[in-house]
C-alpha cells in the first residue's frame, strides 16, 4: 500500500511554490523540474487560488461538470491527506514534517499530550507559541516582504482562529459570508488591484462528510461551486487567471467498515482515522490492530511518505508507528465517535489526487 515513491511526486507543496514564484515574477524561486502551471498565467495581471476543501480528482471526475474541461494537472495532496495539514503546507511552502502540523489530531510527548490540531483548544494552542512555529515564514510574510498586494479571504467563522491566526497574515485576512459576498467583494476596486487572491472554500468537504461523496447534496455543491468559478473569473477587466485545487478528496465508509477500538491507556492513538499514528509497544499495537484491515507502517518506512523529523522538538510531535487502513475502511479511536458519511486521511487514489485548474479570462 506505501508508496516509496511519494515525496518525489509532484504535490500540493510544489504547486505553493511555483504559485508563489508566479506571483513575485521570479522564475529563481522554483525548484522542481516540471511546471505545473501553463506559461498563459504570466500575463495575468491578477492571480486568483482557489482551494476547494474536498474537491478530489477522482471525485470531480464523476460528474459532468466544466471544471473537468480546464484540468491542467494531477497532483497529490500531503500526506496525511487531511484539510490543516495541507493548508499548512500551502502556507508555509514547506513538508509537514517540516511545519509541525503532521495530523488532524497530533500528540505531544512532552507538554500537551492529545491535541486537536484543527480545532485547537485554549490549553494546547500554547503549543504554537513554541519557537519551532513562531519563527516560520509564511507566504503572506513573503509577499509582505516583496510588496506585493494580496488578499486572502476566509469564511468568516474560521477568522481568528487559532489555525488561521498561526497560517495567516492578520493584515491581508478578508472574511466572508456567503459565496454571492465573497463575489461581491471581489468584484470592489480595492480588491481589484490585488495581484494575488487567496481563496479558502470549505462547502464541497462539508457536503462530503456529511451526505457522501456522489450524493444529490454534494452534487448540488459542486454545480454551486461551479457557478461561482465562472463569476468570480470574469469579476475583472484585468487579465485574470483562477488556479483552483484541492486538500483531498473523499471516500464514502460504509456502516460495516466502520471499526471502534479499544485499548489501554498504554497506548495512544490519534492523527486521522485513516492514516493512524500510534505510540506504544509494537506489540500493544499489533493486538490492537489485530482485526482490522491494513497494514501497519514502522517508523523506518514511514520516512517515504512523512519524512524523518529535521529536529529534537518535531521528534517530541513524532509518532512510533502509522497504520494505513484498506479503502472504505475507518477506526474511531476514544476521542472521535462522530458519525461522518465520508471520510479522508489516507493514501487511496480518491483521497490522495487531487486536480490543478486553471481558468483565463484573457
Amino acid at each position: 500500500m506505501i508508496n516509496k515513491n511519494f515525496l518525489n511526486e509532484a504535490s500540493l507543496l510544489q504547486l505553493s511554490e511555483e504559485v508563489f514564484s508566479t506571483v513575485i515574477n521570479d522564475e529563481r524561486k522554483l525548484n522542481s523540474v516540471e511546471n505545473l502551471l501553463t506559461e498563459k498565467i504570466k500575463e495575468a495581471e491578477t492571480i486568483n487560488f482557489i482551494l476547494a476543501d474536498g474537491l478530489g480528482y477522482e471525485n470531480l471526475m464523476s460528474l459532468e461538470t466544466s471544471l473537468k474541461d480546464n484540468i491542467k494537472k494531477i497532483i497529490n495532496t500531503t500526506f496525511p491527506s487531511s484539510t490543516n495539514v495541507a493548508l499548512t503546507t500551502f502556507a508555509m511552502m514547506s513538508h509537514p514534517i517540516d511545519h509541525g502540523i503532521i495530523g488532524y489530531y497530533m500528540y505531544d510527548k512532552s507538554n500537551f499530550g492529545l491535541i486537536n490540531a484543527l480545532n485547537w483548544n485554549s490549553e494546547n494552542e500554547l503549543l504554537l507559541n513554541n519557537d519551532h512555529f513562531k519563527n516560520q515564514e509564511s507566504i503572506w510574510k513573503k509577499f509582505k516582504l516583496f510588496n506585493t498586494h494580496v488578499a486572502n479571504f476566509q469564511p468568516e467563522n474560521l477568522v481568528g482562529s487559532s489555525l488561521s491566526n498561526f497560517l495567516y497574515e492578520k493584515s491581508s485576512t478578508v472574511p466572508y459570508k456567503t459565496i454571492e459576498n465573497l463575489i461581491e467583494m471581489l468584484s470592489e476596486a480595492s480588491f481589484l488591484e490585488n495581484r494575488f487572491n487567496f481563496i479558502y472554500y470549505p462547502n464541497v468537504d462539508i457536503a462530503g462528510h456529511i451526505f457522501g461523496v456522489y450524493s444529490a447534496e454534494w452534487e448540488l455543491e459542486i454545480k454551486k461551486f461551479e457557478e461561482a468559478v465562472e463569476k468570480i473569473s470574469q469579476a475583472s477587466n484585468k487579465k485574470t487567471t483562477t488556479i483552483i485545487s484541492a486538500d483531498h478528496g473523499l471516500c464514502n465508509i460504509p456502516v460495516e467498515n466502520r471499526h471502534t477500538l479499544s485499548y489501554e491507556n498504554s497506548i495512544q492513538i490519534y492523527g486521522d482515522q485513516r492514516s493512524v499514528y500510534i505510540n506504544g509497544t509494537r506489540g500493544e499495537v499489533e493486538k490492537v490492530f489485530s482485526n482490522i484491515p491494513g497494514e501497519l507502517i514502522s517508523r523506518s518506512d514511514l520516512k517515504h511518505i512523512l519524512k524523518e523529523p529535521g529536529n529534537s522538538y518535531i521528534e517530541t510531535l513524532y509518532p512510533d508507528y502509522c497504520f494505513l487502513l484498506e479503502q472504505n475502511h475507518i477506526i474511531y479511536p476514544k476521542h472521535l465517535q462522530a458519525e461522518l458519511k465520508g471520510y479522508h486521511g489516507g493514501l487511496t487514489e480518491e483521497e490522495l489526487k487531487i486536480p490543478i485548474i486553471e481558468i483565463h479570462n484573457f
